[in-house]
């Protein structure tokens, strides 16, 4: 995502309102407040110990920003933003806990735990429970008078120094602890009560704006911790998952992937850390990378999560300086084990030699240990994601509108400098034609939806049963077996149940409904862009313009969002679990009951998901094409004497001069843009 691209779409934005009329500056600033806001977040998750702050210090160059201690974090999400929209480049906001926000904790934290349960769970929640009273006791205890006052608010610094951010994450000493608390620091003050964090930062090396945040660990001791990070995993768009070399992949860590898989989150990269610790060097690293994307692709099925290694510590070396515990043997030994990293340190030792000034053996050193690092590479595998994936949709969906509405000005603008050189006069009733035209546009267009809206409705209705009959079926064959031998009950290790058929049925059952809804919603645009022209041509005078017809592309390139279907079946890995608390005769009735609720949700999951994706998609035709009619209708016929010819040729070279714009922002390489419908 070039973010010189996003700049210039918003300034042009702005400056097209200037010739817009009052329906169609809504859509517009609909456009902009897309635009302002395409900013990514990235979470830095895994277990605790792995490594994360010190990493995202190196990927963000902000050396010892974030605290690498043994235990420093408490309940703590920290934001980074790089590049804000608001502008904002310093400082620090911090969010504090009201009671509802802590019994919301909980009450999410049980729907996460119900997802993928295992042995330890039962107590989990009482466990959290008691680890929240103990928050609220110690920020009773260290607030005194003013907790109370204090939550549900929040602190605003302009700047933000290390001894603010220590009173704000990190623990201190527990007050509750006469022997170890020291009453005259003020280390931890509001740690207890602070929800979030946000710290502000200029762009940086970053091509984009982006937020990049820090999680507590999952597998924590402190539960409450691992609650938070679980449960913040929906508000981001990217992850970095960090594993330690030493233990990659383990149970935990597992558990963590099957969980995003089931909450659909999006892009994966997974980065192993603390290869500098390893004995055999690049030679174990490369055995263990191996052994995880092993690991993934049989916990996971088909698995296309890019596995990276490298070392915060080299990052954080090549940042500070601080060489403790750095081996600048191995260092080398890693580079010339990895031929494209090494290229990258050559090239970039023989920029840093043709700069002014000498170079000392120090930087070639540090340099290096960067490099080796694979921060580098990480960071541009994410920020190369990122510009590749929805976000350019968006760039070129908002491109798209905004051309539409610049070439259907710029078309006004030529018709009114006609009609000054062949003097036309309007009619007086222009004003009002255009408003009882407007208005019987915006009730035909409601019409439509809601019938739309019903036959949509009809469908999803009939595919709940087909979808619901499938899957009870399926799962009947499966769990029962085809010779009514359940392979439940079979001796041995725990049984891999085949439902791939089953997953490939309910995605053929939601892409043939959505065809039919997809078809259905083109028909019924097609008939309001016929009505709605056909009476716009009967008005006196009408020419219609060029670009008048209805834009249909985003229903017309709509597929099912069918990731749902690669979500995990929990009951696949509750089978031993459950054989050793219930009969055997019952283990096959239970579990077929079980995995079928789980398939329905999946299966509800597809359609509320479609749905909801198909009324955003007719709604943004609808409402783009009715903002375009507007601006016609608004110009109609008003040439004469409210538009002298002056003012007339400056509007038009205003109207030209934003088409050009459009057109110098993104080229023709978005008119040679692969269309999706091409493909039916």
């Amino acid at each position: 995502m070039s973010e010189s691209i996003r700049r210039e779409l918003i300034r042009i934005a702005d400056e097209m309102n200037a010739l817009s009329n009052d329906e169609t500056r809504q859509f517009i600033a609909r456009i902009v407040d897309d635009l302002t806001n395409l900013k990514p977040s990235i979470a830095f998750v895994g277990q605790i110990k792995a490594g994360k702050s010190r990493l995202i210090n190196g990927f963000t160059g902000q050396a010892e920003f974030l605290p690498s201690d043994v235990n420093p974090w408490t309940t703590v999400i920290t934001d980074m933003h790089f590049g804000h929209p608001s502008g904002r480049t310093s400082g620090a906001e911090f969010h504090f806990f009201d009671n509802h926000q802590w019994q919301a904790l909980i009450a999410e934290g049980e729907e996460l735990r119900n997802m993928f349960p295992d042995d330890e769970d039962s107590y989990k929640r009482e466990m959290i429970e008691e680890q929240v009273e103990a928050m609220k006791t110690r920020a009773q205890l260290r607030l005194g008078d003013s907790y109370e006052q204090l939550l549900g608010q929040h602190h605003d610094l302009e700047e933000l120094t290390s001894d603010d951010l220590a009173r704000y994450v990190c623990a201190g000493d527990d007050p509750t602890d006469a022997n170890e608390h020291d009453p005259g620091t003020d280390r931890g003050l509001y740690s207890d009560i602070t929800r979030k964090a946000e710290v502000y930062f200029e762009l940086g090396h970053f091509p984009f704006p982006l937020t990049v945040t820090d999680t507590p660990g999952v597998n924590d001791p402190l539960l409450i911790r691992e609650e938070i990070s679980r449960q913040y995993l929906k508000e981001s768009d990217f992850f970095v998952v960090v594993l330690s070399a030493h233990q990659a992949l383990s149970r935990a860590d597992l558990k963590l992937f099957r969980l995003m898989q089931a909450l659909e989150l999006g892009q994966i990269v997974v980065f192993i850390n603390r290869v500098d610790e390893l004995g055999g060097g690049p030679e174990d690293a490369a055995k263990i990378r191996a052994d995880v994307l092993d690991g993934l692709e049989k916990a996971l099925g088909q698995s296309n999560i890019d596995v990276l290694m490298g070392s915060a510590q080299w990052a954080h070396y090549a940042l500070t300086g601080d060489e403790t515990g750095v081996n600048h043997d191995a260092v080398l030994a890693w580079l010339r084990a990895h031929p494209e990293q090494m290229r990258q340190y050559l090239d970039g030792v023989q920029k840093i030699k043709r700069g002014p000034g000498l170079i000392s053996r120090e930087a070639i050193l540090r340099y290096a240990a960067m490099i080796a690092s694979g921060l580098p590479d990480l960071r541009r595998h994410v920020t190369d994601a990122l510009a590749d994936g929805p976000r350019n949709e968006q760039l070129h969906m908002a491109w798209q509108h905004l051309n539409s509405f610049a070439q259907g000005e710029l078309e006004r603008c030529k018709a009114r400098l006609r009609a000054l050189e062949e003097e036309g006069v309007p009619s007086g009733r222009d004003a009002e034609d255009k408003d009882q035209s407007l208005a019987e546009l915006r009730a035909l267009v409601a019409e439509k939806t809601d019938h739309i809206t019903r036959e949509m409705d009809d469908v999803l209705a009939n595919l709940r049963g087909v979808m619901d009959d499938t899957v009870a079926e399926s799962v009947a064959t499966v769990v029962r077996g085809p010779d009514g031998h359940s392979p439940l009950l079979a001796k041995g290790e725990a049984t891999e149940l085949n439902f791939t058929p089953l997953r490939a049925r309910m995605q053929e059952l939601i892409q043939g409904a959505t065809q039919v809804i997809r078809q259905r919603m083109l028909s019924e645009l097609y008939t309001i862009d016929m009505q709605a022209n056909a009476s716009l041509r009967a008005l006196p005078g009408w020419q219609e313009p060029t670009d008048s017809r209805m834009n249909t592309s985003a229903v017309r390139w709509f597929r099912p969002d069918t990731t749902a279907l690669t979500r995990g079946i929990t009951v696949e890995l509750r089978v031993n679990w459950l054989s050793r608390l219930i009969s055997r005769k019952s283990v096959v009735s239970r579990a077929e009951r079980m995995i079928v609720q789980e398939f329905e949700l999946i299966g509800d999951d597809l359609i509320d998901t479609a749905r909801e994706n198909l009324l955003e998609r007719l709604n943004t035709v609808l409402d783009h094409f009715l903002a375009l009619l507007a601006g016609h209708l608004e110009n109609r016929g008003s040439t004469g004497e409210t538009c002298p010819s002056t003012q007339a040729q400056l509007e038009f070279d205003r109207a030209q001069r934003i088409v050009e714009d459009l057109q110098t922002t993104f080229g023709s390489d978005l008119d040679a843009k692969p269309q999706p419908e091409a493909a039916e």
